[in-house]
């Protein structure tokens, strides 16, 4: 570790050597660097002028590089992260279509249908350019987005975390970086979502988008950036996509607030980059959403046409999911039973970080909100948001919403681990300071920090070696065994009345491989959209005309036998079984 180069001040966590700067020849040098700490902005401080009146040029270079305002060391941990992660999804991806979104999710972007609520016209239409990759069945494709959207948004992690860090030292920041990239990539939620077709994968990439994006702008405005202003555009146009892809985008809000006015505390002086970044919001947002009204209104019309949005009422009852008015009933007190609605938020949450790993995000928020408070509020506010949103929200899968959270403290983990690491290099280097020379000392040093990084990386090595088996899908081929039993039971020109759940791979299997033209498959939502009302009136319609089956919800299962004369027919092992109508 030689002397410190110019001004530049050095880390308050990179002491590895600080102690080791003190030879005759360098005091002088050392002693510059000690000035610059004093009158060094802070890391969250707007653009501003120095005691000398001048731009810190110390960083300048960094927004020189192929990733802006990241250090090489830093890019490259985010490459080497982004690719091994992917590898892992890529080995453990589901290679078919899948039960209940999952298979929506295969199906409606290929089609150019519309989504349940809130339509999702962000990942329709992502989703139609990426379904026309020349290789793979549409499915494995859709469930190849899902890996590399997933991927991509570890490599953010690592980025992210490297804005948040103030040590000095490359290695040891870059380890750090990787280290929270890793932990995300192998977090039990991100993993899970990562092998299947889910809107929730592109939202995760979205949001570390975002968040890199508005450090990047922190960092180009500290530096006097004179166009630092296009990264809190580009912030802005992307949350206005984001926001087409999935409502969660929404709840960044809070901590993109604090955040903004903790770097450009004038910020409301800049009026015309305020309008601009509103602008670009709205037109980001109604890009997106106008795909629904104009798809609803060309013909041939989707083959799947949730709510049949082609009446501004229709449209605004998709939009703001009307049908699902009662999930939201928590709302009206949100604070209300906080320790019951905690307990199930925790269950989520413990299952993300193997061991300590949150012990260390406790410790590098501490950390963070001594040094970088604006950064801080940042994060804290996006966690908040999202975990108070899904503590009340019922979902059926109430855990792929935590995803904004796992992205949000992934980097502090990072944080925490940089700390302790340097704690332990600092430590290395004093307890050797009267047995060796500069160069053991800062050997000494390095092994301590490296040593103690080392241990530290075990945690994410560990989530990967655990959850492996449980997370390898690439075996499942349970809904396309499920699908060809039930086409094969099924005599010409039937009728299947299904739910959700199967709905799903039925849709992929007739709209996408073009299967069974003759079976006309009438789903819970055909039965309100289609004008039948009922499943007792959707049964009359059709029976005895035509052979109908019923694929009975658990729920309704007792009420279906006692009203019907019926026969079960047996299908795929370990899943539902139809129920075919021979008698009313």
């Amino acid at each position: 570790l030689g002397a410190v180069p110019g001004p530049r001040a050095p880390s308050l966590d990179g002491v590895v050597g600080h102690c080791c700067r003190r030879t005759v020849l360098r005091r002088r040098r050392v002693s510059n660097a000690k000035v610059a700490v004093s009158i060094h902005l802070a890391s969250d401080a707007p653009r501003g002028r120095g005691v000398a009146g001048g731009v810190d040029k110390s960083r300048a270079v960094v927004g020189r590089g192929i990733i802006p305002y990241t250090p090489p060391a830093i890019g490259w941990a985010a490459a080497a992260v982004t690719l091994f992660a992917f590898g892992i999804y890529l080995r453990t991806l589901m290679p078919s279509t899948g039960f209940w979104d999952t298979g929506e999710a295969q199906t409606v972007p290929h089609t150019l249908s519309i989504f349940h609520p809130t339509g999702f016209p962000t990942y329709s239409l992502v989703g139609w350019l990426w379904s026309q990759l020349p290789f793979g069945s549409v499915a494995w494709r859709m469930n190849l987005l899902s890996a590399v959207s997933v991927a991509l948004a570890a490599g953010l992690v690592v980025l992210i975390t490297g804005h948040l860090l103030q040590e000095r030292q490359r290695w040891l920041a870059a380890g750090a970086a990787a280290i929270a990239g890793a932990a995300f990539a192998f977090a039990a939620e991100p993993w899970e979502i990562a092998l299947r077709a889910d809107v929730h994968a592109l939202h995760v990439l979205i949001a570390a988008l975002i968040i890199w994006l508005l450090l990047v702008w922190g960092a180009a405005e500290r530096e006097g950036a004179p166009r630092a202003g296009w990264w809190l555009a580009g912030a802005a146009l992307t949350f206005g996509i984001g926001l087409g892809n999935h409502p969660l985008t929404g709840l960044m809000a809070f901590g993109i607030a604090a955040w903004v006015v903790a770097v450009r505390p004038d910020i409301w002086r800049r009026w015309r980059l305020v309008l601009a970044c509103a602008v670009l919001l709205l037109v980001g947002l109604l890009v997106m959403y106008a795909y629904i009204p104009i798809r609803a209104a060309i013909s041939p019309q989707p083959p799947l046409f949730y709510a049949r949005p082609d009446t501004f009422d229709r449209l605004r009852y998709l939009v703001f999911a009307e049908q699902f008015h009662t999930l939201f009933d928590e709302f009206n007190q949100p604070f209300s039973a906080l320790g019951a609605k905690w307990i199930k938020a925790e269950s989520v949450l413990q299952l993300q970080y193997w061991g300590p790993g949150w012990l260390f995000v406790a410790w590098g928020a501490a950390t963070l909100a001594v040094r970088r408070l604006g950064a801080f509020l940042f994060l804290a506010l996006i966690v908040a948001g999202d975990v108070l949103y899904s503590m009340n929200f019922r979902d059926g899968d109430i855990d792929r919403y935590y995803l904004t959270t796992v992205i949000s403290t992934a980097p502090l983990l990072g944080v925490g681990a940089v700390s302790v690491a340097t704690a332990f290099a600092r430590a290395g280097a004093e307890i050797t300071r009267r047995t060796m020379g500069r160069i053991g000392r800062r050997r000494a040093a390095a092994f301590a920090g490296a040593f103690v990084l080392l241990l530290i990386a075990a945690l994410p090595a560990a989530s990967l070696v655990s959850l492996y088996r449980t997370r390898d899908q690439s075996q499942n081929y349970d809904a396309d065994r499920w699908v060809a039993s039930v086409y094969a039971a099924l005599p010409p020109n039937a009728v299947v009345m299904s739910w959700w759940s199967y709905s799903t791979p039925l849709w992929y299997h007739r709209w996408v491989l073009g299967e069974r033209p003759d079976v006309t498959i009438i789903d819970e939502r055909n039965i309100l959209d289609d004008g039948y009302g009922t499943l007792w009136l959707a049964v009359r319609a059709f029976y005895p005309g035509r052979p109908v089956f019923i694929v009975p919800p658990e729920w309704d299962y007792r009420r279906i036998v006692t009203r019907y004369e019926t026969k079960t027919v047996q299908t795929y092992p370990g899943y539902t079984d139809l129920l075919r109508i021979e008698g009313l």
